[in-house]
């Protein structure tokens, strides 16, 4: 083989460890910045879910007490009408 050819192969193949190299410092770096984000992601997940759960017994509260509203405010109509009529 010639000096040539010898030098091309070490040239390239010297540049391909780089390469390689490089991509998995890359590939790290990124595989890092993603877990950081899930994290954060998890977090505010967690804190939605708690909101929500909130919000639900409120909900479920109130839609408990919509027929006590109903009857009292029925009950506040009748009274009225009684009042307006005397």
């Amino acid at each position: 083989m010639s000096d040539a050819i010898i030098v091309a192969l070490i040239t390239g193949g010297i540049s391909l460890f780089g390469s390689v190299l490089a991509i998995i410092s890359t590939s790290r770096k990124q595989t890092a910045e993603l877990d950081k984000a899930m994290a954060v992601m998890k977090s505010e997940m967690s804190s939605m879910k708690e909101d929500i759960k909130s919000h639900n017994r409120y909900a479920q509260m109130f839609s408990e007490n919509i027929p006590a509203i109903k009857t009292h405010m029925e009950d506040v109509d009748r009274r009225l009408n009684n009042l307006e009529r005397r």
